[in-house]
């Protein structure tokens, strides 16, 4: 009877609000500010009491105020055999709250949603709507029904930045034998609660302010409100899963998902005991591995197997020479075992974010797959899906966060490899010409490691037409150079990228009357300088750290002097370092040095206008200009 009545008054609550409620006067001005759409209604109903279902209902009623809005709007829903549609309608309403279109599920387009997918039973039914004006408002309903219970929706009362909520309940019915845990995140700065009775987990989020996008904050999922839910007894696509703790969950994993897909031909173990017969370690072992892996496979997304967990067959990879994250990290770890190197299958959250497995709540998680090879006291990680990055080189996609390895002992949370500021250096160098028709010649080397390498090494794959556009938008303040020569130079064992220019810049210099004017720093010229932020709300987060060093060799045109050489400067605080210095080498050549680093880091919202300070004073630096009088 409880359930009835409960289901009864969401029903005649839901009818009240589409009929009084569907107005944008009905949205608090607070809501309004900082917001390119209201979240006016939301409720959320999962139900997991029963084993291998999980039933989801999703009712928002969203005030679209410009086109910016329209971003925020989600009028699809993904199905796949495993997962039905149940239910699924939309309404448009204008902003008085009169209905302007309606969307019956007939009336959804159904597509696949396999995308770059080779293998995928994914898709999708959407519909489309071109708003012709604002503001607008649009409710959207679905119900689904899945036999995975190992993804629980989260709850984000609020999804992103400029965006607000007006109302927003998560209501998570459950077995009372097999109780979700759950984890929450960033939700005391709101108006949010949640309560618990035996089999009901109720969320609810009141006049949740829109947050404000600033430059250099921290990525949105670690700073936003969210509940994540989890259950220590669950079922992935008829397969049942447990995991109360790390070690657990990775024994079941190691079991149900890694067991019987590691088999390889006869002839492919050979090739590969012979490719290693005279290498003395595991480490020297594993790098021919994964040459002749890189030789060999190339990635492609396959979305099959449990859920699109379990990885296909190591024996198919071998044959069709491809496969997704998964099935290559798999394929990699049999190569290794059939040559007696210990790998470990890893999943994480993969990107330049650095968004970690968190160590406390355990559950299915995880975009990516990579390998870990123990290797002393340390592990050394293999890009498994890429023909071009480095053995042990994963770069900004995987590197400093947490992670999950599967090890004969169960499942454990690691930390991947955390760049210092100092090992993603850049290098650069130059012997420059100057003619006293304003023209510059230059001979430039370049050499990046690290995080800088990352940033270039596939530069190497680009044709002369597209090398010749990057570095014309790299050095885009020098006007109208043309580039005689580009020789590039990766060095995957050293993990070093090499760069050797021959450039000419006509009009580089500027006439004063007789006399000319330019800036010796030619190549590494930073203008980039924060935007001004008023009453700045988050903290300020430097998310890479780096390192550049610039030496230039210039030589002054026949028939001028450097008779004032400009005063050497630095600066020094949390933020890093900046200095340049000018030495007069010769009566007609000049050496120009400049240092800069950048720390990574996170601090307090109040330093925002100090590292802005800092920017603008280098860049202001980075401009500094020689006079060279003509000699009377």
């Amino acid at each position: 009877m409880h359930s009835y009545f409960t289901a009864f008054l969401f029903l005649i609550s839901g009818f009240l609000f589409s009929q009084s409620n569907h107005s944008i006067s009905a949205i608090p001005k607070d809501l309004i500010d900082n917001a390119n759409s209201v979240l006016m209604n939301e409720t959320i109903a999962v139900d997991v009491s029963k084993e291998e279902r999980l039933r989801y209902s999703h009712r928002i009623v969203r005030a679209v105020l410009n086109k910016k809005g329209n971003n925020h709007v989600q009028t699809y829903v993904n199905y796949n055999e495993d997962t039905k549609v149940t239910n699924l309608e939309a309404f448009v309403y204008d902003g008085d709250g009169n209905e302007l279109k309606h969307f019956k599920k007939r009336d959804f387009h159904d597509v696949s949603a396999a995308g770059n997918s080779l293998y995928e039973d994914d898709r999708m039914l959407y519909i489309e709507y071109t708003p012709s004006q604002y503001p607008y408002i649009i409710e959207f309903t679905h119900e689904i029904e899945s036999k995975t219970t190992a993804f629980i929706p989260k709850w984000f009362p609020i999804g992103n930045y400029w965006r607000s909520t007006m109302q927003s309940t998560y209501t998570l019915k459950f077995d009372p034998l097999n109780k979700p845990r759950f984890k929450t995140l960033n939700l005391d700065r709101f108006d949010i609660s949640i309560s618990e009775s035996p089999t009901e987990i109720i969320c609810k989020a009141k006049n949740v302010e829109a947050i404000r996008w600033e430059e250099h904050s921290l990525p949105f999922q670690t700073i936003a409100p969210r509940v994540s839910f989890a259950l220590n007894r669950f079922y992935l696509k008829g397969v049942e899963g447990y995991g109360k703790n790390w070690k657990e969950f990775g024994d079941w994993y190691h079991r149900n998902l890694l067991t019987n897909v590691s088999d390889l031909p006869e002839m492919t173990i050979e090739t590969v005991r012979n490719l290693v017969s005279n290498e003395k370690d595991n480490l020297s072992k594993a790098k021919k591995i994964y040459e002749y892996l890189q030789n060999k496979v190339r990635y492609i997304s396959i979305q099959i197997g449990v859920g699109g967990w379990k990885p296909m067959l190591a024996k198919d990879v071998d044959k069709l020479s491809y496969g997704d994250c998964k099935a290559l990290t798999n394929y990699t770890k049999a190569l290794l075992e059939a040559v007696g190197v210990p790998s470990y299958y890893t999943v994480l959250y993969a990107g330049n974010e650095e968004q970690s497995i968190p160590k406390d709540f355990v559950a299915v998680q995880g975009n990516h797959a990579i390998l870990g090879i123990p290797h002393e006291d340390d592990i050394v990680w293999l890009e498994c899906t890429s023909q071009d990055a480095p053995f042990g080189f994963g770069g900004d996609f995987s590197d400093d966060r947490d992670v999950l390895i599967i090890t004969p002992e169960g499942g454990k949370i690691v930390h991947t490899k955390a760049y210092s500021y100092q090992e993603n250096s850049q290098e650069n160098k130059a012997t420059i010409f100057i003619e006293s028709s304003g023209a510059l010649r230059a001979n430039f080397e370049g050499i990046s490691k690290g995080l800088q390498y990352d940033d270039k090494y596939l530069l190497e794959n680009e044709e002369k037409d597209d090398l010749e556009e990057h570095y014309k938008e790299r050095w885009d303040y020098i006007n109208g150079f043309s580039i005689d020569d580009i020789r590039l130079e990766n060095n995957r064992e050293s993990i070093i990228f090499s760069e050797k220019l021959s450039l000419v810049a006509p009009n580089y210099m500027s006439k004063v009357g007789e006399d000319l004017l330019f800036c010796p720093n030619v190549f590494n010229q930073l203008q980039y300088i924060p935007p001004r932020i008023k009453e700045r709300k988050q903290k300020l987060h430097l998310r890479e750290g780096f390192e550049d060093f610039d030496t230039l060799e210039i030589t002054l045109p026949e028939g001028y002097v450097l008779e004032v050489v400009p005063e050497n400067k630095s600066i020094e605080n949390k933020f890093g370092n900046y200095s340049i210095e000018f030495e007069k080498t010769s009566e007609n050549t000049l050496r120009y040095k400049r240092n800069l680093s950048i720390k990574k880091g996170t601090f307090p919202a109040s330093e925002y206008d100090n590292y802005r300070s800092f920017r603008r004073k280098i860049a202001k630096l980075d401009k500094t200009k020689v006079l060279l009088k003509q000699k009377q």
